[in-house]
């Protein structure tokens, strides 16, 4: 019968194999982070160069483009020249915009983060005043009059640059996905959540979203209305990756009937360092 020392030895020497096992583990595990951070930055690297490469002749397809639009062909123009350079024009415009989300996607999650207090409603107002400057521009089609509100806000804390993407994708949305020939009309609001956060809701009374679809347009690729309305089915995925990467949560009401509410999550100002946000106040806007 073993005595209590060799009882002692023994699991002495199972402690130190089983620590020597943790210690392999764990070093084989850091081996594996340290390949798959090498292999994000290697990709993002892939897509940034891949992106330039491709905006290159992109660009020279657009631009003979531009030629065959004033060319002047006299008698021999045909009835479809109009038309065929037309849907070239689209058909760049979309890979461009391909591009540009794909490049995003591929590095939202790896881009630097420059924390800071953000005042919210200033950041709104900056948003749709782009958006309907865009949408007065000359060259823009006639669309049926856009309204805009928001609500005052309390200052966050987040990237401003991520910040205002998620904004104007969302915004950029709302805009979009309208009944043919009603006219767009938004809202942006916020408020305290769950302590810390500040939930922002951009609503719409817009053509909605398909019952069983308000996770799924989140996820890459997926449109719910592709058939009717332009896009590459990235914006939303983007804006996931971003809210995420600042801390919050972004998701679709599937209890709102009347068009579309999305919503997301951020983390709120520290008392210590909220600006005041009284100048900028509640507002609203047409295009």
């Amino acid at each position: 019968m073993p005595d209590n020392a060799d009882l002692a030895g023994a699991d002495a020497a199972r402690l130190r194999a089983e620590l020597e096992l943790a210690r392999r583990r764990n070093a084989e595990l850091e081996r594996t982070v340290g390949d798959l951070n090498r292999s994000v930055l290697e990709l993002e690297a892939f897509s940034r160069e891949i992106s330039h490469d491709l905006k290159g002749p992109l660009a020279g397809i657009c631009g003979y483009a531009q030629l065959l639009t004033h060319l002047d062909l006299g008698a021999y123009r045909p009835a479809e020249f109009d038309e065929f350079v037309e849907e070239i024009n689209r058909g760049t415009d979309r890979m461009r915009r391909l591009i540009d989300d794909v490049l995003t996607y591929s590095t939202a999650r790896g881009a630097p983060l420059e924390p800071a207090t953000v005042d919210l409603t200033a950041l709104v107002h900056t948003v749709i005043a782009d958006r309907v400057r865009e949408m007065s521009a000359p060259g823009v089609g006639a669309h049926p009059a856009t309204h805009i509100t928001w609500d005052q806000m309390p200052a966050v804390r987040g990237d401003l640059g991520m910040l205002r993407r998620v904004l104007d994708n969302l915004l950029g949305n709302a805009l979009k996905y309208v009944r043919p020939g009603q006219a767009a009309r938004v809202h942006l609001s916020a408020r305290a959540d769950k302590p810390g956060l500040v939930r922002v809701e951009v609503t719409d009374d817009g053509v909605g979203i398909p019952d069983g679809q308000h996770e799924l347009i989140f996820t890459e690729l997926h449109r719910a209305h592709a058939d009717a309305y332009p896009g590459t089915g990235l914006g939303l995925s983007i804006c996931r990756r971003i809210v995420h990467r600042l801390g919050g949560t972004i998701g679709a009401d599937p209890e709102f009937r009347d068009g579309a509410r999305i919503w997301f999550t951020v983390p709120a100002a520290d008392a210590g360092t909220e600006r005041a946000t009284a100048d900028a106040g509640a507002g609203s806007m047409a295009a």
